[in-house]
């Protein structure tokens, strides 16, 4: 699961991380005013979605052994993954009226989209690795340690992305 926490994490820090907000003000024109709603919203719906995708994965789970936490992971990735780019695309196919209200819904429904992805991921992939920590014997106390990894990742890959996009942009 180190491995998974790794990979997810160095994942998020690139699709919707830290730099999210600027590549909404800066890039898609949005003001701070709904960027902060875009945001706001996004945290919103995947606190409510957490305890589902976990349910999701754990039902799945149940009905395909060892493959159904890994189905949700996966789904939620991509589900996460198509929004995340989907902005890209609402960027170069509106460049004239990009603060219309159907552009700045677009984005934020997009910002929805991507958080009830994630809403499956994170929570499974924790079940998944508590899973995996009693299947070996391990004390689920070594939950934080399975998980350093995604923090370590994290914080990589933002000492990178950060300067990446300071040089080149987001384009």
């Amino acid at each position: 699961p180190r491995h998974l926490y790794f990979a997810v994490f160095t994942w998020l820090v690139f699709s919707g991380g830290r730099f999210t907000a600027p590549f909404l003000t800066n890039v898609a024109n949005l003001s701070d005013t709904l960027t902060s709603l875009a945001l706001s919203l996004q945290t919103m719906s995947m606190s409510l979605c957490f305890s589902i995708g976990g349910a999701v994965g754990d039902h799945l789970e149940g009905k395909y052994p060892n493959r159904g936490r890994a189905m949700t992971i996966v789904s939620g990735l991509g589900v996460s993954t198509l929004a995340f780019l989907l902005h890209g695309v609402v960027v170069h196919l509106v460049k004239e009226n990009s603060t219309s209200v159907f552009v700045v819904s677009c984005h934020i429904f997009l910002r929805v989209i991507y958080s009830i992805g994630l809403a499956f991921t994170l929570p499974t992939l924790d079940g998944l690795t508590l899973s995996y920590l009693v299947a070996q014997g391990r004390k689920k106390e070594d939950f934080g340690k399975e998980r350093l990894y995604g923090a370590i990742s994290w914080a990589i890959s933002s000492m990178i992305l950060g300067p990446l996009i300071d040089k080149c942009g987001f384009e």
